[in-house]
């Protein structure tokens, strides 16, 4: 049982890393506001601040969450999915395939969308994510797992399941959260 729950959240964490990778700024659902490059002598009366990023909204999966966290975090993103999307849309995961409307409602509730710590750290600093993301590969080659080679921003995947499991088993989750911790 915890190996399917453990794969159900591996595939939602890569799913979401996935989707932040391959969105530009142009279809990733959020408007982008550029700062002038001239200043102005005269006054337009008060400045108005460019909203925040939806994205540093979004509830924050800790490492160290338990299945049943994990679960709750969950809830009022899946709450609003189904109200915004209606019949089709009971499974959460259906704003991932479902299109246009899918994004449209993906956008709608994004604010609510938990997001991993990896997949947080993949969008505002590229760089630690790569030297976390190699600091684990490095960990599970070591643990005996037979990976794939790293591909975009260091990542991999799992060749064949051993005798230590898969991404869900203690030895991975072990060497992950030792890779990612602060």
């Amino acid at each position: 049982m915890s190996h399917i729950k453990g794969s159900r959240y591996a595939a939602v964490a890569v799913a979401v890393v996935c989707l932040l990778a391959g969105c530009s700024k142009e279809d990733s659902g959020v408007e982008q506001f550029e700062s002038p490059q001239v200043a102005s002598l005269r006054s337009d009366g008060p400045k108005q601040s460019a909203p925040a990023d939806v994205n540093d909204q979004r509830p924050l999966v800790p490492l160290d969450a338990t299945d049943e966290e994990h679960e709750a975090m969950w809830k009022p993103f899946a709450a609003c999915v189904l109200e915004k999307g209606g019949p089709g849309y009971e499974d959460p995961r259906a704003v991932y395939r479902n299109g246009a409307k899918g994004k449209e409602v993906r956008k709608a509730c994004q604010a609510k969308e938990p997001e991993t710590y990896e997949a947080r750290q993949m969008r505002t600093d590229v760089a630690a994510f790569e030297d976390n993301q190699r600091q684990w590969y490095q960990c599970a080659k070591k643990a005996g797992y037979k990976l794939t080679a790293p591909q975009d921003h260091y990542q991999f995947g799992i060749t064949e399941v051993g005798p230590n499991g898969d991404f869900s088993s203690p030895k991975m989750e072990a060497c992950r959260k030792e890779a990612f911790k602060d």
